[in-house]
């Protein structure tokens, strides 16, 4: 019995049908994935703004600014403060879905209205760095497609804000408004 080969013609053609159909599914899957980063960055925000009204809720102040190089994370761990009834998180997310921390922070005044807000800042340092190594960076369309979720799509406005634009962020890092206003 005689074995038939492939032609290097039909060989040729297959190689071209899977470099056709990559070229159309990687793109897509890609955007997948950035737009999954997205939903899970926007989710940690909520988990983060829920656990600061239920501190708020037991304590009558809002907790105190936490990032990563802090000692005490006052989500997690008894700041000494009357009332506190927490855990508020089960788990403190120290990563953010692009490899940098992500911090609590009730000093900024996102908005420029001269009152504080109280903050979720996504930091462009990695988790676990005690230096500002950048390499964390949100991508900008990223922090767009965030800001168009939650707001308005500018990044240099409104309650979330980033990429260096606005009043709070700086260069590859992203703030989202939780609490507005959060004067005593």
């Amino acid at each position: 019995m005689k074995r038939r080969a492939f032609t290097l013609v039909e060989l040729i053609v297959v190689i071209a049908i899977i470099s056709v159909l990559s070229a159309i599914i990687a793109p897509n899957a890609f955007k997948a994935v950035e737009k999954a980063k997205c939903s899970r960055a926007i989710s940690e925000a909520r988990t983060i703004k829920t656990a600061a009204f239920a501190y708020y809720a037991d304590t009558g102040i809002w907790p105190m600014r936490f990032r990563l190089t802090d000692v005490l994370n006052p989500f997690m761990t008894n700041p000494a403060v009357n009332g506190w009834d927490g855990p508020y998180v089960e788990k403190w997310l120290n990563a953010h879905p692009w490899g940098g921390h992500i911090g609590w922070d009730p000093t900024i005044d996102l908005d420029g209205s001269g009152v504080l807000d109280g903050c979720v800042v996504f930091d462009d340092d990695r988790a676990g760095m005690m230096t500002s190594d950048n390499q964390g960076r949100i991508p900008r369309v990223s922090m767009i497609k965030i800001d168009e979720m939650i707001d308005d799509g500018n990044l240099a406005g409104g309650h979330v804000q980033g990429d260096g634009q606005g009043l709070a962020s700086a260069a590859g890092e992203l703030v989202i408004m939780a609490v507005h206003d959060n004067a005593p």
